[in-house]
């Protein structure tokens, strides 16, 4: 069995006399680890881990970088950091030792934050809350909406560079392009509030309709170009599932796997619901846009971080060996079976079929359904794999 490498780990950085400092890093270790909020059916179970506590002789304990694939260095700068002088050698060190597989997210709660290390700060974007002082702007709830879509942001972009020999010195991660799905004759007006909204509010990209790509075929071309990085935001209206743009939409999203989230502006009632509009995240339209941008956030670091967790969980346990692995990122569903035919297709040989999914695992009443298909084809999480695999 090979050792195990998760797919990023994130760890939080503040003094221990800055006393908001453990509500904003518990938020973050709720935000990405544990429960995630419910926001998602698959958790992302983000290692997330503090630093703050003196260490034998270190001022903080120091950090295993080799142990994920990739780090986040999520560092709250208030005036205590600053004024310490042990902290700031620390972070000199730190940020002097940095490897290429380290991104570093400072957060601002004090107007001295910007001067904590400018040989390696100031060319780095800080996360800047409305805290300028242990007084001023000490406002957790409102700060930590503000860090909270941030780092999902940021994290998300992370996540989205999947280049080779990634070097968090040279190269940028690339924006989120949204693809905002909508029927005109109802869903028109709230889709142009969306789009405005992100780009007045956010850092993310946005792709419209179809004025902005000529026809379907095009439109299937630009989803292909951009699917390292795109996301698709639907707002399901009772127009939505009659549009035949709408249908193709779906359509082309889940065949690229592509992640999803729809929002529910149902008013009177739908003559047919898309029966392949589903298997993904919901959200109420309730004037309601950052925790929309937030729930889509957070569905493209379940779809990412559980992608390449899964083929880290293949590669530990060498199942390859033996058997022939799809890794899906989210639950699986009929839909699936187009993946799986165009897995056996590329595979020359296919040897006994596991399709592994994130945890937790669907119900018996789904995984029948599945099987009624193709009975040979075992649908496992990583929990259930020592259930099924007798070699593990």
């Amino acid at each position: 069995m090979k050792n195990f490498k998760s797919p990023l780990s994130i760890y939080v950085l503040w003094h221990p006399e800055f006393k908001e400092g453990k509500y904003y890093a518990e938020s973050i270790y709720n935000t990405f680890s544990g429960e995630n909020g419910n926001l998602t059916h698959s958790k992302y179970d983000i290692p997330v881990h503090f630093r703050t506590l003196p260490y034998k002789n270190e001022t903080f304990a120091k950090i295993s970088f080799n142990a994920s694939q990739k780090n986040a260095l999520v560092i709250l700068v208030d005036e205590h950091m600053f004024n310490d002088s042990n902290w700031t050698q620390a972070i000199d060190n730190l940020l002097q030792s940095k490897p290429a597989n380290a991104r570093v997210f400072p957060i601002s709660f004090s107007d001295y934050a910007f001067n904590l290390n400018p040989e390696h700060l100031n060319q780095i974007q800080f996360i800047k809350t409305n805290q300028k002082d242990p007084v001023t702007g000490n406002e957790t709830e409102s700060n930590d909406r503000i860090i909270k879509y941030k780092l999902l942001e940021s994290i998300a972009k992370l996540l989205f560079n999947v280049k080779d020999n990634y070097d968090t010195n040279k190269d940028n991660d690339p924006p989120i392009k949204l693809f905002i799905s909508h029927a005109k004759q109802d869903g028109e007006d709230l889709a142009i509030q969306f789009r405005d909204y992100i780009y007045s509010k956010t850092k993310l990209k946005a792709f419209f309709d179809a004025n902005d790509i000529a026809d379907g075929h095009q439109f299937e071309k630009e989803i292909k170009r951009h699917i390292d990085h795109s996301a698709f935001v639907i707002f399901n209206t009772d127009e939505y599932a009659n549009r035949e743009w709408c249908r193709k939409e779906v359509i082309i999203a889940k065949r690229y796997r592509c992640p999803i989230i729809g929002v529910i502006n149902i008013k009177k009632g739908e003559q047919r619901s898309f029966p392949y509009s589903g298997n993904f995240p919901t959200i109420i339209w309730n004037n309601n846009f950052d925790d929309i941008i937030n729930l889509i956030l957070s569905q493209v670091i379940s779809d990412k971080y559980n992608e390449l967790y899964l083929k880290s969980i293949v590669q530990m346990y060498n199942l390859e060996k033996h058997y022939s692995c799809l890794v899906l990122p989210k639950a699986p569903e009929l839909f699936n079976y187009i993946d799986i035919e165009n897995f056996r297709k590329e595979k020359k040989q296919v040897n006994s079929l596991i399709v592994l999914y994130p945890d937790p695992p669907i119900g018996i009443e789904e995984l029948s359904l599945l099987n009624d298909v193709d009975n040979e084809i075992k649908f496992i999480t990583p929990l259930l794999l020592p259930t099924y695999i007798s070699e593990l």
